[in-house]
């Protein structure tokens, strides 16, 4: 239930016109004998005014709305309207660190009574009082972190699985502390690595959770630490392509954090690091009937975290990548060398050669004769790049996207080849079962390269673009149109004249 705007302003001209009524307002609509998610609604606005022309009568009631909250709100047997629970965030506000000891004895009854109906309440209560405001800190370690990860995660209901993820995630960076970090990462890995989530779809969203959960500025490498080295423990574990993927996303945005300049040189970050480079390895040798997995170690834990420590201007020069991502990246460029020789015979695709390929020249190893893996994969009619048969068996994200990674560096270390088009092209107007994700990193692809030369660039899609142009509309006209491809192309440093040469 929630109020118009008309109302909603009419409450506020009420009580700025009539303060002295304030009192008797919020004694009415706190009755116990008229208790109602509308009187919630009406209360939270009456205080929201109150606060600012009688703030004397609001504080003098402050328990009784208080109570009335408990009871009528975080009590309630179905979750109330979000509108009823954000119009009390004046109210929340004014309370500020008396929320927790008022609030918290409900809230842990509730979890255990009703956690379907609080879950969402509480997470909007939380919103609303703000975590700039209040250090909600203790009431996250000492009162919703064990019971959310240990039982509601756990829950045959999707939606508290997904309410107590939501709730978690949201308190995640609320640890001050490197010790509360710690602690909290350990109290919500512990259900993980003690085995405690028996079915597919409870792990799989824990690592969608852990995935999110970040500590607070200046703390985010303690958390992270803990979390890698709980989820390194569950690869071997793991073998479905869910809850792979999701717990292979979740080691990425974890070694993300830790390869982060302000971190690499933490002692405490270098053990772990260590740790993951020696799974690493393992995953990356995995046999072909562990395909999934070792695809999932190379673009999801791997990849996806140095390509953005790469954007975020990655020293190549570091001891970090001396010590410990150079070894990754020559053993990936390695895979992409072999798949070039024979690329329909790489067992479970080439996801983790085009890893490989799109890494090495973007971060150029030493140990790794990158131009000569980027002759091999170009060159020939079987090109691990540019083939019809490579590119068409690409149909996931994952795939899409590494594909267009490895066209991207080809054409930044100088290839000109026309056939460069090929991949880019099919992705952005022809693929089946186009989503909006692969069409805009086709898109976007076209940008970064018009970007570093939009002249060769044009010499080089122009005429497939047009040639596509003649041929049909694209495959999803609501994913992408032909104004998106021909602005992507001619994004770059003169692509003026080039598209008044085209139109020509």
């Amino acid at each position: 239930m929630s109020m118009s705007r008309s109302a909603h302003r009419e409450v506020w001209r009420v009580v700025r016109a009539h303060p002295e009524a304030v009192g008797s307002m919020l004694d009415v609509l706190t009755a116990k004998a008229d208790e109602s998610e509308t009187n919630a609604v009406l209360l939270g606005n009456v205080v929201s005014a109150g606060v600012r022309v009688a703030k004397a009568a609001v504080v003098e009631r402050k328990t009784v709305i208080a109570d009335f909250i408990d009871r009528v709100l975080i009590s309630a047997k179905a979750t109330p309207s979000y509108s009823s629970v954000r119009d009390m965030q004046a109210f929340l506000e004014l309370i500020g660190s008396e929320f927790d000891q008022t609030f918290r004895p409900t809230i842990s009854r509730m979890l255990v009574r009703s956690p379907e109906a609080v879950l969402p309440t509480c997470l909007w209560l939380l919103q609303a009082v703000g975590r700039d405001n209040i250090d909600l800190a203790p009431m996250y370690l000492e009162a919703l972190a064990e019971p959310l990860a240990g039982t509601q995660l756990r829950s045959a209901n999707e939606s508290v699985r997904r309410a107590a993820a939501q709730l978690l995630a949201y308190l995640g960076d609320t640890p001050k502390t490197q010790e509360d970090a710690e602690r909290a990462a350990d109290i919500i890995t512990r259900p993980l690595t003690l085995g405690r989530y028996t079915q597919t779809e409870q792990r799989t969203a824990a690592y969608n959770l852990l995935s999110s959960v970040r500590a607070g500025p200046g703390n985010g490498w303690a958390s992270s630490a803990v979390i890698l080295t709980a989820l390194l423990k569950m690869t071997g574990k793991e073998t479905q392509e869910a809850p792979v993927n999701a717990l292979f996303a979740a080691i990425g945005a974890h070694f993300g954090v830790l390869i982060g300049q302000q971190n690499v040189e933490r002692a405490e970050c270098a053990a772990v690091i260590k740790t993951f480079v020696e799974a690493a390895q393992k995953g990356l040798a995995l046999p072909d009937r562990s395909a999934v997995v070792r695809q999932a170690w190379a673009a999801d834990a791997i990849g996806e975290p140095l390509w953005a420590w790469a954007d975020a201007g990655a020293d190549s020069e570091s001891p970090l990548v001396r010590d410990y991502v150079q070894p990754l990246l020559v053993t990936l460029a390695a895979i992409a060398e072999k798949a070039t020789a024979a690329p329909l015979a790489v067992g479970g695709g080439t996801l983790g050669a085009h890893v490989g390929l799109a890494l090495a020249l973007r971060l150029r190893p030493s140990g790794v004769d990158v131009d000569a893996l980027a002759k091999h994969a170009a060159n020939g009619d079987k090109s691990l790049v540019m083939w019809d048969k490579v590119f068409h068996k690409c149909s996931r994200r994952a795939e899409c996207v590494w594909l267009l990674r490895c066209a991207e560096a080809l054409f930044a270390s100088g290839c000109s080849d026309k056939r460069l088009a090929d991949p880019v092209m099919w992705i952005a107007c022809r693929m089946p079962g186009a989503t909006l994700e692969t069409v805009r990193a086709a898109i976007d692809a076209l940008a970064t390269m018009s970007r570093t030369d939009a002249t060769r660039l044009w010499r080089i899609v122009g005429e497939t673009l047009f040639t596509e142009m003649d041929r049909s509309a694209p495959v999803a006209p609501t994913l992408c149109t032909w104004a998106d491809v021909l602005h992507a192309a001619l994004t770059g440093a003169g692509a003026a004249e080039l598209a008044a040469a085209a139109l020509t």
